[in-house]
């Protein structure tokens, strides 16, 4: 190798981890955090060596509000996935089957739709609501969520399907197969990976939702995040408990896109790589 590029994989490697350390440092900050005593907590400057306790995550999984809020995230985010695919998978199968400016033009709204921020969504669906009485409901965040998962499953599956060869479509249609069976027990199971992926990312987004769950519900839906800002009290903020709530919502996400990377990793390449 000559010294040319010995300087630069160098560079690259000191960046990655330099670039590494940004990430895990804050996370690891917040595990500490979440293990220390209140005096720790507060010590100045922080305390790198000190006698783990687990007081904040005792306090917290007793809290009846917080065993709440875990089980209203789970149903909303499982429910939003699941209708998410129902809305979703079809909607990229017919777009498969599109040609020209129309599947463009079909696209792109759906990319748009997806990109548009959050809070110009917020007012109208607060008023709206607010009529139809689905404030503080878990099928009202639910519904909110589909905004912008469906656009992302449609837009990780598209490519993948394009990328399915259509003469086994095609074989299944001439065996007397209909849409729907040729959509099931051809395509579907081609698609495992991508539909895994796009579900991963989905769950993601609605278990860490912030804004829409703190707006659209009072009392009964609270969700994980919003709880925690309920740790934030007037005559003090419980750092412990944040950041053992924190942790909580943290490690599930990285636990669940570790066993299933690989399968994340194949939906995202092949939607990158077919337009």
């Amino acid at each position: 190798m000559n010294p040319t590029n010995r300087r630069i994989r160098t560079a690259l490697y000191a960046f990655g981890i330099f670039w590494g350390l940004v990430i895990v440092l804050p996370f690891f900050w917040l595990a500490t955090l979440s293990v220390k005593s209140r005096l720790d907590a507060f010590a100045t400057p922080p305390k790198l060596l000190f006698t783990p306790t687990f007081e904040a995550y005792r306090e917290v999984f007793t809290d009846s509000d917080f065993l709440s809020a875990i089980m209203n995230s789970l149903i909303v985010s499982t429910g939003a996935v699941v209708l998410s695919l129902v809305i979703a998978i079809p909607a990229a199968f017919a777009l498969r089957n599109l040609t020209g400016p129309i599947r463009h033009n079909a696209l792109l709204t759906i990319l748009l739709i997806r990109m548009v921020p959050g809070m110009v969504y917020l007012l109208p669906y607060f008023v709206i609501y607010g009529r139809l009485d689905l404030i503080d409901t878990r099928i009202g965040l639910i519904i909110v969520h589909l905004i912008f998962n469906v656009p992302l499953i449609i837009w990780m599956l598209t490519p993948i399907w394009r990328a399915i060869p259509r003469d086994l479509a095609e074989a299944a249609r001439v065996d007397g197969a209909t849409p729907l069976q040729t959509l099931l027990l051809v395509d579907l199971p081609l698609l495992k990976g991508g539909i895994l992926a796009s579900s991963v990312l989905a769950f993601i987004f609605s278990w860490n939702e912030f804004l829409f769950a703190l707006v659209l519900t009072r009392r009964d839906v609270v969700t994980l995040p919003v709880a925690i800002v309920n740790f934030l009290a007037f005559e003090g903020t419980e750092w412990g408990k944040i950041a053992a709530a924190s942790m909580f919502i943290v490690i599930p996400a990285i636990v669940f896109g570790f066993f299933v990377r690989r399968y994340m990793i194949a939906g995202l390449t092949g939607g990158a790589v077919k337009g």
